[in-house]
């Protein structure tokens, strides 16, 4: 039985200014749990989930589509949300000229072709022609600034020689990227640390001091108002943040931001988890607290150098040898990358809200610069869906196969988001990028 009725934006502050904020609690819903008490539909989130240098096509794409389809060796890791997951293929970004990455990038993030700049160091230099997708729908759905886009990044091997198109994946103009955040005390910081330790040089005791020790006594007259399942939830929450406060402080220097400029590290196969999954978590409760309700994960760079588990030289390299051995790593590195999501999202479909649960109210767009590296195609690009946006998209998802003789046009993807999203906008992109038409098939 519930005890009280509490409002959506409820937080814990204590001494210091701390502050935490709150799941979703039975007292902040209507009676049948689909609403919060006020009215106001539950609030849908997104995300971008981005990878450097394509797949590998013929292991990317499943050989049927429809309802029923095969899950492909390089979408197999996604097989515990496949519900969940809309595939779409063989379409195809259609910015002008031929320049691979940054024809894609831009285009598929943008719905716009990039704008070239001077390239004196470097063979190619360019920035974004417009707002990204993340930014736009920020803007579109009245975020506001209290809650900035959430911008992660994974692996340490980003290209910054040929301009902002191919370093950042997040841009509010072509003027203005935005700059990921690598390391997880940093985002702990920003969205459970809003306090300092007094008289203290070490950055790192900002993190020991415990955000749940400061806010005891706002804990303490909370827990007498929730009903049973409310207190439950609330402990559980509670648990959450002090595990993963623990988990961050315990990190390598390097990566908990003690040292000022940290040495180059090598990223293994462990490195690139540990980081995907602290992220990973941070996003979810992010999400869950509703602190931030837009994010970008980028987890490989586009010509990125990452060096994946047991493939002994750095990705990009690989993707440009044709050999069987090497393409054969560059399929596993795939796999990689589709396991880290796939966790991600399952730990979204793990995070109870409502009636049902984080990824019923999300939406993620996972792909990358290219199709395939070995190539430099953008023609049947790398496209997964994930997550119903509210009830908005397709469920159980299918894998939806555009026309071959004429492809269709990336952008109309984007135009599907901002539409599952609650956007108005009416079209997205310029010129041979532009569309007006969402993916009706993959939506509900």
């Amino acid at each position: 039985m519930r005890h009280t009725t509490l409002k959506r934006r409820t937080f814990l502050r204590g001494v210091g200014g701390a502050m935490l904020a709150l799941p979703v609690l039975e007292g902040m819903l209507n009676t049948d749990g689909t609403a919060l008490a006020q009215g106001r539909l539950l609030p849908k989130r997104f995300g971008v989930f981005f990878w450097g240098n394509g797949v590998r096509l013929d292991r990317w794409v499943p050989s049927a589509t429809g309802l029923n389809y095969a899950l492909s060796a390089e979408l197999a890791p996604l097989a515990p949300v496949r519900d969940y997951i809309n595939v779409v293929s063989n379409f195809k970004v259609y910015a002008a000229g031929p320049r691979g990455h940054h024809d894609g990038v831009s285009g598929m993030l943008s719905g716009r072709e990039f704008i070239e700049l001077p390239h004196p160091n470097s063979n190619y230099s360019s920035k974004f022609g417009g707002p990204s997708i993340d930014q736009m729908l920020h803007n579109d759905l009245n975020v506001g600034a209290a809650k900035p886009v959430l911008n992660l990044q994974v692996a340490p091997e980003i290209v910054t020689g040929e301009g902002p198109t191919l370093q950042f994946i997040s841009h509010r103009g072509p003027d203005e990227p935005q700059t990921p955040i690598r390391s997880p005390a940093e985002v702990y910081q920003q969205l459970f640390g809003s306090f300092s330790a007094p008289n203290s040089n070490d950055p790192r005791n900002t993190l020991r001091a415990s955000v749940l020790d400061l806010v005891k006594g706002d804990i303490d007259a909370l827990k007498p108002r929730l009903s049973a399942t409310d207190r439950q939830r609330l402990d559980a929450h509670l648990t959450g943040v002090s595990e993963l406060r623990a988990r961050i402080a315990s990190l390598p220097p390097e990566l908990i931001g003690a040292c000022a400029i940290p040495e180059p590290i090598t990223v293994t196969a462990g490195d690139l988890r540990t980081l995907s999954d602290l992220h990973a978590d941070l996003l979810v409760m992010a999400f869950a607290c509703d602190t931030r309700q837009v994010a970008t994960v980028q987890f490989t760079g586009s010509v990125g150098f990452t060096v994946f588990p047991g493939a002994g030289a750095g990705h990009h390299d690989l993707t440009h040898d044709g050999s069987a051995e090497s393409q054969e790593k560059v399929h596993q590195a795939t796999i990689v990358t589709m396991e880290c999501f796939s966790s991600m999202m399952q730990k979204l479909r793990n995070t109870p809200e409502g009636a049902g649960n984080l990824l019923d109210n999300s939406l993620f767009l996972a792909t990358s610069d290219l199709s395939e590296g070995l190539t430099h195609s953008v023609d049947d690009y790398p496209i997964v869906l994930a997550g119903r946006a509210g009830g908005a998209m397709r469920f159980p998802g299918i894998h939806l196969r555009g026309p071959s003789l004429l492809r269709k046009n990336t952008a109309d993807v984007l135009m599907t988001i901002m539409r599952a999203m609650g956007s108005t906008r009416s079209s997205i992109g310029t010129g041979l990028t532009a569309s007006s038409t969402p993916v009706s098939e993959i939506m509900a």
